[in-house]
């Protein structure tokens, strides 16, 4: 009786256990998806401002473009990636911030601020290459996992006025 009770006890732990690591491998996944899918639609001007949630295959949109091309032209680009089985386009189309006096040299010293404020992003520092032309990103060097590439990212998107971001070249 006791031995039956163990066994079972045991196959609870492998049940529970086998469905955690499931669930941590689906959420990586997903969050990988979401990189990728951030990685390009942020290449395209005005596409910055869209936020990328990935739930099982359906990719969710929301955020705001300043038109509905740019609105539709996102939600084609996410239809076309591997993977991707629906889209649910929540974008805001309308008025967005007026950055047309925005200079480089203040955008990248946003980012170098946002930068400092996050202790891992600030030691991988001295391993990025981010330079700002004419109001685009591009984010280059190495990183040392999926997790701290999104941070970038996602911190990166904060600082308003950025037209595109490329991270092509950025290791992780």
């Amino acid at each position: 009786m006791r031995r039956h009770i163990t066994a079972a006890i045991t196959a609870l732990f492998v049940v529970v256990f086998g469905l955690a690591g499931a669930a941590k491998a689906q959420s990586q996944a997903e969050f990988k998806r979401e990189l990728k899918a951030m990685q390009t639609l942020y290449k395209e001007p005005g596409l910055m401002e869209v936020t990328v949630k990935s739930m099982r295959g359906m990719m969710m949109l929301t955020g705001n473009t300043a038109t509905d091309d740019q609105s539709k032209k996102a939600e084609e680009i996410i239809k076309n990636m591997r993977g991707v089985k629906e889209v649910r386009n929540r974008i805001r189309v309308g008025k967005v911030d007026d950055c047309s006096g925005a200079k480089d040299a203040d955008l990248m010293a946003k980012v170098d601020k946002e930068i400092e404020n996050d202790e891992e992003l600030a030691q991988a520092r001295r391993k990025l290459d981010i330079s700002v032309k004419d109001r685009n990103i591009v984010l280059k060097g190495s990183l040392k996992d999926y997790s701290q590439a999104g941070s970038l990212v996602n911190m990166v998107k904060r600082v308003p006025c950025f037209n595109s971001m490329n991270f092509d070249e950025l290791e992780y």
